[in-house]
């Protein structure tokens, strides 16, 4: 008799199974009904968390991949905003520092104040260098 590819269940005989056929058919739904049977309850219900079932951990395990995706664009959010904060403030923090320092080619700030005392004190050194000299 043939039997199927995957289980090896037992066909009827085209025109060969007469009067048994029947008999066949009936066993060959009996073993699906036993594999399908057997494939649920490795799984389980989706809602069974006392064993737990096979089919509740996934469902679990679905959930908190979900919940993770979540946390994770969360952090990435809060994440670049402290760093938006903080590039803000710096921005803000170098701009008053270049009020407050100036610029040496403006003549005013410390910038050009410190050149104007380097300045100074060289036309300093040149004066009691000469002044040395002559002694």
């Amino acid at each position: 008799m043939p039997t199927t590819t995957n289980y090896s269940i037992t066909l009827p005989t085209v025109g060969g199974s007469k009067n048994t056929w029947g008999t066949t058919l009936s066993a060959a739904l009996q073993s699906i009904e036993n594999e399908v049977y057997t494939v649920d309850q490795v799984l389980g219900e989706a809602s069974d968390s006392s064993t737990p079932s096979l089919a509740y951990n996934l469902t679990q395990a679905s959930t908190n991949a979900s919940t993770a995706a979540s946390d994770a664009a969360d952090a990435i959010a809060i994440a670049a905003k402290q760093v938006n904060t903080v590039l803000t403030g710096l921005t803000t923090t170098l701009s008053n520092l270049e009020t407050t320092v100036g610029s040496v080619s403006g003549g005013t700030g410390l910038a050009a104040d410190a050149d104007d005392a380097a300045t100074d004190a060289a036309a300093a050194l040149t004066a009691a260098q000469a002044a040395l000299a002559s002694v």
